[in-house]
């Protein structure tokens, strides 16, 4: 069986700084990109970059872009973490509210029972 189901278009990427023989190519992939980078095709290393919308360029990542959708992503998940936060913090005091009413309830009871136990001992004296 020689028919493949896909394939790849790997495009070759510059690699500015970089040792002249390292090699960095990308492919286009659902969700993203693969990017496979090395010093010759017998060794390489192959990564998936998430881009659900393709706007990788093959330049750069599109920071600008990238950083507004990271920091309202990152906020909102900030805003939720904080909710959750107190939500908990809540719920702590409230169990530590209920704690507290129970211990006053076993002090009062306590205290009921000695001043009964006291009424029983003058009655027999």
């Amino acid at each position: 069986m020689t028919e493949v189901a896909f394939s790849l278009e790997w495009e070759r990427l510059g690699n500015e700084g970089a040792d002249a023989g390292l090699v960095t190519e990308r492919a286009r992939v659902f969700g993203g990109w693969l990017v496979r980078v090395g010093t010759s095709p017998a060794a390489m290393a192959v990564t998936f970059v998430p881009d659900g919308q393709g706007r990788w360029d093959g330049e750069d990542f599109g920071e600008d872009d990238y950083e507004e959708e990271d920091e309202e992503e990152y906020e909102e998940e900030e805003d939720e973490d904080a909710d959750e936060e107190d939500e908990e913090d809540e719920e702590d005091e409230e169990d530590e509210e209920d704690e507290e009413d129970e211990e006053d309830e076993e002090d009062e009871e306590d205290e009921e029972d000695e001043a009964d136990e006291e009424e029983e001992d003058e009655e027999d004296a």
